[in-house]
């Protein structure tokens, strides 16, 4: 079988997904890009028996490889920002509460918490589109530039990474500070970080991560 490890990997966090309540039944989707392959959730199974090979394989252009299911609803917008963003090689997309209530209300969650940094900052609301679709893929694929996260508008949250488990802990971040947003907006008016406060955040970040990096046990 193709791929079965990364396939293990995509069928473990899609689990992950629905243990921790970010999403429920199966409203959400992974996938793993490996060179000119993507192994991604199939459309419509109960992540809580999945296995290796229920987890599709298709090619960059939509070709199916090797599926014992159909592929994700929302394969063409997995297929769309692998190809707008060469350096993504996994995505998580959840239907998660929070993120999902301030796509209804806000154009961008503002930078309400320093850890925004991992996130790119601010993070954009995509226009709404019809899920699964081609329009939601390009409008999709076109907010996240320069992003590791963006909000789709009445649908959902969408995270991207080098591997899964940082995009897996993005989504938990992103959906975070939806609701930490979502609690402020509810007693007063949220302070936010500004731009110049977020760039001196994502500075310290650098700065511990060189540090961890050379750090030597006494």
């Amino acid at each position: 079988m193709l791929y079965e490890t990364q396939r293990a990997e995509v069928a473990e966090k899609a689990l992950g997904l629905l243990t921790s309540g970010l999403i429920v039944n199966t409203s959400g989707n992974v996938s793993l890009r490996i060179g000119e392959h993507v192994v991604i959730t199939p459309s419509g199974r109960d992540y809580r028996t999945l296995n290796s090979g229920d987890i599709a394989i298709v090619n960059l252009k939509g070709d199916l490889i090797e599926a014992e299911f159909l592929p994700s609803s929302e394969t063409p917008l997995h297929l769309a920002i692998y190809e707008s963003n060469p350096d993504v090689t996994a995505i998580v997309h959840t239907h998660s509460v929070d993120a999902t209530a301030i796509s209804t209300l806000l154009d961008q969650l503002p930078a309400i918490h320093y850890q925004m940094v991992d996130l790119g900052g601010a993070v954009p609301i995509a226009p709404y589109r019809t899920f699964g679709s081609k329009e939601l893929a390009d409008v999709t694929s076109k907010a996240l530039q320069g992003r590791s996260a963006v909000i789709m508008k009445n649908h959902g949250a969408l995270t991207t990474a080098d591997s899964l488990e940082k995009a897996f802990s993005r989504c938990v971040t992103l959906e975070w500070c939806a609701k930490v947003y979502l609690r402020a907006m509810s007693i007063g008016s949220p302070s936010t970080l500004s731009d110049d406060q977020m760039h001196l955040a994502k500075e310290q970040f650098e700065s511990f991560q060189k540090k961890r990096a050379t750090f030597k046990p006494t």
